[in-house]
């Protein structure tokens, strides 16, 4: 081999070997694009992964004291045939690939119960039963006045100014605490208490109160 033929194979292997060199950077170039992508997509991902995650979280939690309130509400209204369930019940479990709108659910429930729930008047077979049981109230409400007051005199100093006080407030709480019976009542019969059943229960009480404290 001459000298020349040696020089034009080497220059042709250093040629050979520039091509590698190029095709190598570009490969990589494009190796170092495609990582740099992937982990931009991957990120962005994430992110939207994280993003959905707390949307669905924040749903989970509305969705959760929206239905607590519709249970109450149930619970309210229909009393011991709904309290005795205890809490509201869980999450029906979906099977796989059904779906439901939780809103639609929860303002169905609401209109179920809306619709389901007429709370009547009170019947005047009752009244009878709350006279007595205002008058009831009435009376031990003012036999505390009065406890209240011998109580002021016997003691004396400070409580012989602060409990006469004490009697006068009880004594003006008196003709109201047949209010709180005559709710248990309607809340058992599923009734509205209305303008003219707190007008009897009122109307006894303040009666009974001012009758015992003409008489004592």
């Amino acid at each position: 081999m001459t000298y020349h033929e040696a020089i034009a194979r080497l220059a042709r292997a250093y040629a050979g070997v520039d091509a590698q060199r190029a095709e190598a950077d570009e490969w990589y170039e494009r190796q170092v694009a495609a990582a740099a992508r992937a982990e931009r997509e991957a990120a962005a991902a994430v992110e939207e992964a994280r993003e959905a995650l707390d949307t669905a979280m924040s749903m989970v939690e509305r969705i959760d004291a929206e239905a607590d309130e519709v249970w109450r509400t149930t619970v309210r209204r229909l009393g011991p045939v709904a309290a005795r369930y205890g809490a509201a019940p869980p999450p029906v479990r979906l099977q796989p690939g059904e779906r439901y709108n939780p809103d639609q659910l929860i303002e169905n429930s609401s209109r179920t119960i809306d619709e389901a729930w007429r709370p009547g008047r009170m019947q005047q077979s009752q009244y009878p039963w709350l006279i007595v049981l205002s008058a009831f109230g009435a009376a031990v409400a003012f036999a505390l006045r009065e406890m209240t007051l011998w109580a002021g005199r016997e003691s004396g100093g400070d409580l012989a100014v602060g409990l006469p006080v004490l009697a006068l407030v009880v004594l003006l709480v008196a003709p109201f605490v047949g209010l709180w019976p005559a709710r248990v009542v309607a809340d058992r019969r599923h009734v509205a208490l209305d303008a003219t059943t707190i007008t009897v229960v009122l109307a006894t009480g303040l009666t009974t109160t001012v009758a015992l404290y003409f008489l004592t």
